[in-house]
């Protein structure tokens, strides 16, 4: 079997800044959709803790919005795994043990490198190397202030915007991003207040290139556990960027 062909510059991965910056479009509409994704966006922050209480009603309020767009964005939220409901209580945020956090880490590290697995093999070269200079780049941000912070952020989701491209597995791509918004929401959860920028997350830095570099010589095997120690070896260096 070949290889596929190259998909179109514009197709969209399916990471979609869900790590990073920002969080998905949601599938639903008018004012429950506004209220879900205002309400993602605060959960992917950290504006909401683990098992904290939210009221439907108070959150009605603020979005000057009746019950039910206010309930069907809950719904939609719990569904992705933000939320969970009580009965006859209301509903909170997930409270998972250090445990369940581990776990969900080490799931979603061995999903990704099932990704970069199929990059390594399916890339075109000038898309390796790309990768490769991208991943330069990013080590060379000094990490000094918000404004490298962001760019810090928007550069890794392009990076990893590319690896899901180049993976030529869109199916999978979609079917995980949910993976990812939970990610970026465990992640948040742990952050040190105020923002850590200052200095280069130089381990984070050393093994996206050691990636990069392992997509690019075609080695699948190696690619795959470079994914892994990418996300589970520098953990901390992930929640400073994100």
């Amino acid at each position: 079997m070949g290889v596929p062909d190259k998909p179109p510059r514009s197709r969209v991965s399916g990471w979609n800044r869900s790590i990073v910056r920002g969080v998905r479009p949601n599938d639903l509409a008018g004012k429950a959709g506004e209220v879900a994704a205002e309400l993602e966006e605060r959960l992917v922050r950290g504006t909401y803790r683990f098992g904290e209480a939210l009221s439907i009603y108070t959150l009605a309020e603020q979005f000057g919005a009746s019950r039910q767009p206010v309930a069907s964005a809950v719904l939609y939220l719990r569904s992705v795994g933000y939320l969970e409901i009580i009965p006859q209580v209301g509903c909170r945020v997930v409270a998972p043990t250090p445990q369940e956090v581990q776990d969900f880490f080490v799931m979603f590290s061995r999903t990704e490198g099932v990704i970069a697995r199929f990059a390594a093999e399916r890339h075109e070269p000038d898309e390796a190397a790309a990768l490769i200079e991208l991943a330069e780049e990013l080590a060379s941000n000094p990490f000094r202030s918000p404004d490298d912070r962001r760019a810090m952020g928007d550069g890794i989701s392009i990076f990893h915007d590319r690896i899901s491209a180049i993976s030529r597995s869109r199916l999978l791509v979609e079917r995980i991003s949910n993976l990812r918004r939970i990610f970026r929401f465990y992640l948040n959860q742990s952050r040190v207040r105020p923002d850590p920028v200052n200095g280069p997350p130089t381990r984070i830095n050393a093994l996206r290139l050691t990636l990069a570099q392992t997509i690019a010589a075609r080695e699948a095997d190696a690619a795959e556990c470079a994914t892994e120690d990418y996300i589970l070896g520098a953990i901390s260096d992930w929640a400073r960027v994100v």
